[in-house]
């Protein structure tokens, strides 16, 4: 989410992003907060948008610097070869996340180092999946010798209008609508020397990984699922109290009940991710009123600008203006 934030700051204000996920720069700050990995989705999709970049994930990704993810990073980076930064990777991955997981596969000839993503409803992954194979690619300027190369790059998802970037970042062949997202690497890239290889400290770090490892990280409340889940279906008008009790598995009342006990319910939800969506379709994009009306799952743009007067005082195209100013 950092990343993402201050990619959009030199062409955008970031802080009305980081809004429509209800998040602020003080909340990023904060080393133990979990976020709903589908709002990280959501605001690379809104990012991409905001800075007018196709390819907004691949930016990110092609500068990200390993020490910036922590003990994970870390482990990455002390290794003593390629192939080790790699399992690094692949075993302490769900202390960063616990939706996608990296599985190294080798053969006599070719590495495989795949991304899934676990079962379940997702946003289109294109910007975050692109951003992290972007980043893996990186570990070419990590390792000692001459920069190296993957053989392919495989994404399971569509083929874009521009693959310019692809190209120039990955310096390889790319191939669309694959059945997983892949780096494929010569075998013999494994054995690759770390730059930054230090057996000591190493040691030091994953052991400490390893005890996080076992750490249960606090899970979401149901209202902070809920908030989003709404927020990735307000354009197609699938967020309902029904829509929501079947996704997370609960009958309405009991959903109803739950989320009273977390002092909720669904239509304040819906209320506040409409309201926190609004500002940034406003002020981070060129969408007109009635596109953010539609784009809230609003049925009538005449509510969407009685709504909108009554969350922030003034008409959109008034509130458009001022900030403008």
């Amino acid at each position: 989410m950092r990343k993402i934030a201050a990619a959009v700051a030199p062409r955008g204000n970031s802080g009305h992003l980081l809004k429509a996920v209800g998040l602020d720069l003080d909340a990023l700050r904060d080393p133990h907060l979990r976020i709903p990995y589908a709002d990280m989705m959501l605001l690379s999709e809104l990012a991409s948008r905001i800075t007018n970049d196709a390819a907004f994930g691949l930016h990110v990704g092609e500068h990200v610097e390993q020490n910036s993810y922590g003990i994970v990073g870390c482990s990455v980076v002390s290794s003593a070869t390629l192939g080790d930064a790699l399992r690094s990777l692949q075993r302490y991955l769900p202390i960063w996340t616990n939706v996608g997981a990296f599985k190294l596969g080798v053969e006599p000839t070719v590495a495989h180092f795949q991304w899934h993503y676990s079962q379940g409803p997702l946003p289109e992954p294109r910007h975050d999946v692109e951003m992290t194979m972007a980043a893996i690619a990186r570990f070419n300027r990590l390792s000692d010798g001459a920069p190296w190369k993957p053989r392919e790059v495989w994404f399971a998802h569509a083929k874009p209008k521009d693959v310019s970037e692809h190209a120039r970042i990955f310096r390889a062949p790319v191939r669309f609508g694959m059945p997983v997202n892949s780096l494929l690497l010569d075998r013999r890239l494994l054995d690759l020397p770390m730059r930054g290889a230090n057996s000591v400290t190493h040691q030091v770090i994953t052991a400490a990984a390893d005890q996080l490892l076992v750490m249960d990280p606090a899970r979401a409340s149901l209202t902070q699922s809920i908030l989003s889940f709404i927020r990735q279906r307000l354009c197609s008008g699938d967020f309902n109290l029904q829509d929501a009790s079947r996704h997370f598995g609960l009958s309405r009342r009991t959903l109803q009940r739950k989320l009273r006990q977390e002092s909720s319910s669904h239509r304040l939800l819906v209320e506040q991710a409409r309201r926190d969506l609004s500002r940034c379709l406003l002020l981070g994009s060129q969408a007109t009123a009635t596109e953010a009306a539609y784009a809230l799952g609003f049925s009538d743009p005449t509510a969407f600008h009685h709504a909108f007067q009554r969350w922030h005082g003034v008409p959109p195209q008034a509130y458009r203006d001022a900030k403008i100013r």
